[in-house]
């Protein structure tokens, strides 16, 4: 498991005081690059520039348990929750600390695909990051 906290801005709220419901990817995002430099041994530059291959997402999907508040930080944590062949899922789930018992408030669910870009097609993933992934797979 990976874990970071993250702060929710003023910005990414709604007029309710919430975090806006297609935020939450965003601020998913930014822990899984956090993620993909601090425990897969990559840079960001590589992970994310390559020419020749890619790690797009394929699927997406957001699960809203309690409100976020801008304002507030929260702990998320990161795990690999499905490792295919070409394919890998990361789950990011979002917790208040605030009472000392972890309350989640929210989970992202995010399936993403090595690619590769020259031929426009899947392509297994290397077997370091596959190894590095492992060590943080939790079905």
């Amino acid at each position: 498991m990976y874990r970071r906290p993250v702060t929710i801005h003023f910005d990414q709220a709604d007029p309710a005081g919430v975090l806006f419901f297609a935020r939450l990817l965003e601020v998913a995002h930014r822990v899984y690059e956090g993620f993909v430099t601090d425990e897969l041994g990559t840079s960001w530059a590589s992970w994310f520039r390559d020419a020749s291959v890619a790690v797009p997402i394929r699927r997406a999907e957001a699960i809203f348990e309690q409100p976020l508040r801008p304002g507030r930080s929260y702990d998320a944590e990161i795990r690999i929750t499905k490792i295919g062949e070409s394919s890998f899922e990361v789950t990011t789930q979002f917790f208040d600390m605030e009472q000392g018992e972890p309350k989640r408030c929210a989970e992202t669910r995010v399936t993403h695909v090595f690619a590769d870009l020259v031929r426009g097609a899947k392509v297994p993933i290397p077997s370091d990051i596959k190894a590095r992934m492992e060590a943080h797979f939790e079905r």
